[in-house]
């Protein structure tokens, strides 16, 4: 395994990813440690258009944190440092703290969504049942 290091990676499939990456010879696959990708953001002020990037989850429905892809499958990657770098470390700090952009957490108190218990529920089924 070779040295560490942030960087883009542009995918065959278009996407563009940020991480902090190591290439592995022995398997000629890259490794990407918690990959955020990369989608245009465009905002209106007055009248000037402002245009950047945001850092998104890549993959949202896993908990792990590293993945491999074969090389076959990246068509280029630059290193990156500074400014970007420190971007990434913060949103990737912010998406793990569940706070907004702005600041305010947006994770739901812990109670949200709840309707009672399931022994509550299953009484009230089997009553519903009894009755009909």
């Amino acid at each position: 395994m070779e040295e560490e290091f942030y960087a883009t990676v542009k995918l065959l499939s278009g996407e563009e990813l940020v991480a902090k990456v190591c290439y592995l010879p022995e398997e000629d696959k890259l490794m990407l440690d918690r990959p955020l990708v990369v989608e245009n953001a465009k905002q209106r002020k007055g009248q000037m258009e402002v245009s950047g990037f945001a850092l998104k989850e890549w993959i949202s429905a896993t908990f792990d944190n590293m993945f491999i892809i074969r090389k076959d499958h990246i068509l280029t990657m630059s290193e990156i440092e500074g400014e970007i770098v420190d971007f990434y470390e913060k949103t990737l700090n912010r998406l793990e703290s569940g706070e907004s952009l702005a600041g305010r957490g947006n994770k739901l108190p812990r109670g949200s969504g709840y309707l009672g218990s399931v022994k509550e529920m299953k009484k009230s089924l089997e009553d519903i049942y009894k009755k009909s």
